[in-house]
């Protein structure tokens, strides 16, 4: 009987210390699971921290990028402001010139007759050489300055064209044909404005202007010559050279 008691509380204190063990490593395992559990718990707060980093990142870049774009643009605006300043200004100007546009039409006109006028006064008393189209010319330009279908800067630059005309016969030599004031057939020649002729066909005849009388003198067979070859000259039929011819002294 007594061996028995022994063998009970044998097995009594091994199953006892089998439980603790138990015990034992269920806490264990338990602690592993906490610890298994907090690190995945980390792992998944680092990730998140990582991803949160990452997009901090990226809008720092993009703001960065922003307040560079905003800079780029207020400078900008800052210049279209100024330009839109100019030309508010040149607007002003615009108008204010607009707004005088009636009153220099009606100084215009008046100065186109008075430039016509001069010039159909030049004419008449300048040296008389192609004087039929000279007059026609002025002629169109008071046409053209009743004419309502004209406007002011096409009436201004015909104007200026029979000027222009004007001061190239200064500059100029010219032959050509027409006929006397007693209808004779004549050769005319102009040298500028410095000198003109007339020669008859058959070379017997010629005279030169004389402005301060207005009439034709006569000149001697000596200048016969002379002022044929000045008349096939000017017509391109032979070089130019070096003549001998009456020409007036001009008056001081």
């Amino acid at each position: 009987m007594k061996r028995i008691a022994v063998s009970t509380a044998a097995v009594a204190s091994i199953l006892l210390g089998a439980t603790a063990a138990n015990a034992q490593d269920a806490r264990l395992k338990s602690i592993v699971d906490e610890v298994n559990q907090a690190t995945k718990i980390a792992q998944a707060s680092q990730a998140t921290i990582d991803k949160t980093a990452d997009a901090t990142s990226k809008l720092y870049t993009e703001f960065k990028t922003v307040l560079k774009t905003n800079a780029g643009l207020r400078a900008y605006n800052a210049q279209q402001r100024r330009v839109i300043t100019k030309q508010e200004e040149e607007i002003e100007k615009i108008k204010r010139s607009i707004g005088q546009i009636d009153e220099i039409k009606r100084q215009v006109i008046p100065l186109m007759e008075d430039m016509i006028k001069d010039l159909s006064e030049f004419v008449e008393l300048d040296i008389p050489f192609q004087i039929d189209e000279r007059r026609e010319r002025l002629s169109n330009l008071t046409d053209v300055i009743d004419d309502p279908n004209v406007s002011d800067p096409e009436r201004f630059r015909v104007i200026l064209e029979a000027y222009k005309a004007e001061v190239q016969y200064g500059r100029s030599i010219n032959a050509y044909e027409d006929t006397l004031e007693d209808g004779r057939s004549v050769n005319f020649v102009r040298v500028g404005r410095v000198a003109f002729y007339y020669q008859t066909k058959d070379g017997k005849e010629t005279a030169t202007w004389d402005q301060n009388s207005r009439s034709w003198v006569q000149l001697g067979d000596e200048f016969g010559t002379p002022v044929k070859q000045l008349i096939r000259m000017a017509r391109s039929q032979m070089p130019i050279d070096v003549l001998t011819l009456p020409v007036k002294a001009p008056a001081q």
